[in-house]
């Protein structure tokens, strides 16, 4: 008996396991990138199933040694038909799961699962307009979503704006993919960088400070659309200041702050965790 458990738990670990709801799969690491002085860019394997992932949505993942969980949001917007999961990793030193994903090499194993769906779902053609404004790595639900809408040779009406803000210039995640995109994309997406400190002797291809219903309101169209929706991500200070932080009970809560200013209404705008 002994013999076979230990033939079954040899033949589980050589097979690439699968994305699962219900628990953690443990998926190798396949590719390590740094992508800033304290981010990094994992790449890890998964079953190649063919259907669509859902947008958005995160995985859990789990630190093993102390059984604790964060939610990470795929970069790459469709996992199942790619066979791996892309994420974006900020290292922190007080976030024990952040350290131990940023401490990782390639063939070591990741505790995933997922996907885990937000309240909210998208549906090709449901809006003009897609207005996103992110901090830090609030970047990741964002870009899962804007290339799950660009890519989508069906759904080439929905215009897309982001103003994306950060400390330092090198704090930017994924500015070579976004601006990738819109070399590609053209008019169909408009990308605002803001910055806290940007480099000496800039040129004005970045804002200064923090963001500002100004630097919102140049981003939107003179039109306005029925159909819009504003995706929020990053920080809590920044939420505070942009539309509001969640409600105690994770519901979205009322929409206060800029965008509220703004004459956004709560069925407009999204708050992601």
């Amino acid at each position: 008996m002994a013999g076979g458990y230990c033939g079954w738990e040899y033949y589980k670990h050589k097979t690439v396991p699968q994305l699962n709801t219900e628990r953690y799969s443990p998926l190798k690491l396949i590719k390590k990138e740094q992508i800033s002085p304290d981010s990094y860019r994992l790449r890890v394997s998964t079953k190649q199933v063919d259907k669509e992932f859902p947008v958005p949505s995160c995985l859990y993942i789990k630190d093993d040694t102390i059984q604790v969980m964060r939610p990470y949001t795929p970069i790459n917007s469709n996992p199942f038909k790619d066979g791996f999961i892309d994420l974006v990793v900020k290292r922190y030193d007080d976030g024990s799961v952040s350290r131990t994903l940023s401490g990782f090499e390639p063939n070591d194993l990741v505790h995933v699962r997922g996907p885990m769906m937000e309240e909210y779902e998208y549906k090709e053609n449901t809006l003009d307009e897609v207005g996103m404004i992110a901090g830090g790595t609030g970047i990741a639900p964002m870009y899962q979503l804007i290339t799950r809408i660009l890519e989508n040779p069906n759904d080439k009406n929905t215009r897309i704006w982001l103003v994306y803000g950060n400390k330092k210039v090198e704090d930017i995640l994924l500015k070579p993919e976004l601006d990738e995109l819109k070399e590609k994309y053209g008019d169909r997406i408009k990308i605002k960088y803001v910055l806290e400190s940007p480099p000496p002797n800039d040129d004005s291809s970045f804002e200064k400070g923090f963001i500002t219903q100004e630097m919102i309101q140049e981003m939107m169209p003179q039109k306005e659309h029925h159909h819009r929706k504003v995706f929020v991500c990053g920080p809590n200070k920044m939420l505070e200041l942009v539309c509001g932080e969640r409600a105690r009970d994770y519901s979205q809560g009322q929409v206060t702050g800029l965008l509220s200013h703004l004459g956004f209404s709560s069925n407009e705008v999204w708050k992601f965790q």
